[in-house]
């Protein structure tokens, strides 16, 4: 039986018994004339309470990933004030827990011990407690950065599980995406990849350097995934891409340690450009423009510079305004989070259960979060990588998007094509 198969089979499972295997105090609530009662963890008369884990305190990078819980914070006040919450109970935030980036699993073990019906947001560097969350069959909505959310060919991600542009990543498959397609687009062909040597970002590196293969984008003339995680000396490397005569970098470690190989590119007299992921964070791009400018970023959601703006877009920055949340692009995932959880609970109806959830944003086949998303379809998104993204150019400290056009932000690529051929959407 495949390893697939398994995995559903014995989340069926779970789900049937979650009220045993949790841990949980349930009670049978109701929420007034109007609604029925709802008998599941983290419901009362009045709320529904949900709690997340994310890296907060990060002494290894110094990335923060606090704002997805302002992300969430900020949604649940637009749908409490607006709708009054959601079947007449108000949206709480009840647990956000911190894993130090190091204590994923005992956090995890924490939060299941909690009333509460879904986890979110889930933003953490490591994800230890993968395993855990999928057994208990709780509804899981987070960044999907991690394998743990569904990363093997033929091996579809927990169906329980939500990130927030899909769940597929197949970091060494080579999938076509706008970083692989830029290189050619700016008449760059001597390309350096540079990660450090653990799994995700030396995954990472053997799926760009497959792709480039596969789309002949360009040639491979310096790779290095040999990097300690948290080291701030690129030296080594930025001399080996020089003497390789490196133009274009793709990059597959945290922003902290690309700006630091950039400013030693700076001294060495490197001219290479770079395309930086999960990098959408204003303050720091105008911090540090000096080294920044004429860099790319990478996004899975419509930046904030989109024009016209879309619907989610407005409401996020209404919101979050509203709130004092902090703008970042940990804030959007986790913006983008609550608004998945709160559409699959409307769509799961008033005798809502945790299955009920999940089922019912399985069926979903063009979630776009009002305009952020280009479109999840999670009746394919669990096996099948999403292939759009906007791209972003960092000119005088700002973000100008690029290659789009007027509302439609995300070059989209057809993941069977055997050319690099974006679609504007």
């Amino acid at each position: 039986m495949s390893s697939s198969r398994v995995r559903w089979m014995r989340w069926v499972a779970v789900v049937a018994v979650v009220s045993l295997v949790g841990g949980f105090a349930v009670s049978s609530a109701g929420a007034g004339e109007d609604f029925p009662a709802v008998d599941q963890p983290g419901v009362t008369d009045n709320e529904i309470r949900v709690g997340g884990v994310v890296t907060v305190t990060n002494s290894v990078t110094g990335a923060s990933y606090g704002g997805a819980f302002d992300g969430v914070q900020a949604y649940f006040d637009y749908i409490n004030e607006t709708e009054g919450g959601v079947y007449g109970r108000k949206l709480v935030l009840a647990e956000k827990l911190d894993d130090k980036f190091s204590n994923n699993l005992q956090e995890v073990q924490a939060l299941l011990s909690d009333d509460v019906f879904a986890a979110l947001p889930m933003a953490t560097n490591l994800f230890a407690g993968a395993q855990l969350l999928e057994e208990d069959g709780i509804p899981v909505f987070g960044w999907d950065i991690q394998c743990e959310y569904g990363c093997e060919t033929n091996d579809p991600g927990p169906p329980n599980f939500f990130g927030a542009a899909g769940s597929f990543i197949c970091f060494t498959c080579g999938t076509p995406s706008a970083s692989l397609w830029l290189p050619k687009k700016l008449g760059r062909t001597n390309i350096g990849i540079v990660a450090y040597a653990v799994e995700q970002s030396a995954d990472c590196a053997t799926g760009n350097k497959n792709g480039i293969e596969k789309y002949n984008a360009g040639k491979i003339v310096f790779e290095d995934n040999s990097l300690q995680f948290g080291t701030p000396d690129f030296s080594a490397q930025v001399n080996g891409m020089k003497e390789a005569g490196v133009d274009f970098i793709i990059s597959c470690i945290d922003f902290n340690g690309s700006l630091n190989m950039i400013r030693e590119m700076q001294r060495q007299g490197l001219d290479a450009t770079q395309v930086f992921p999960n990098a959408y964070e204003h303050d720091f791009v105008e911090e540090n423009q000096e080294f920044l400018n004429g860099n790319y970023v990478s996004t899975l959601f419509a930046p904030e510079e989109t024009k016209p703006t879309p619907e989610g877009v407005k409401l996020y920055k209404k919101w979050l305004k509203k709130s004092g949340g902090e703008d970042s692009e940990n804030t959007i995932v986790g913006w983008i989070n609550a608004d998945q959880f709160v559409t699959g609970l409307k769509e799961a109806g008033p005798d809502f259960t945790r299955e009920k959830l999940i089922d019912a944003v399985n069926q979903e086949t063009d979630f776009t979060a009002k305009g952020f998303l280009a479109g999840i379809n999670w009746t394919t998104a669990h096996e099948e990588p999403a292939t759009c993204a906007a791209l972003l150019k960092i000119v005088d400290g700002k973000f100008k998007p690029m290659y789009g056009k007027p509302g439609k932000p995300f070059l989209c690529f057809d993941p069977d094509a055997s050319t690099l051929k974006p679609q504007v959407k």
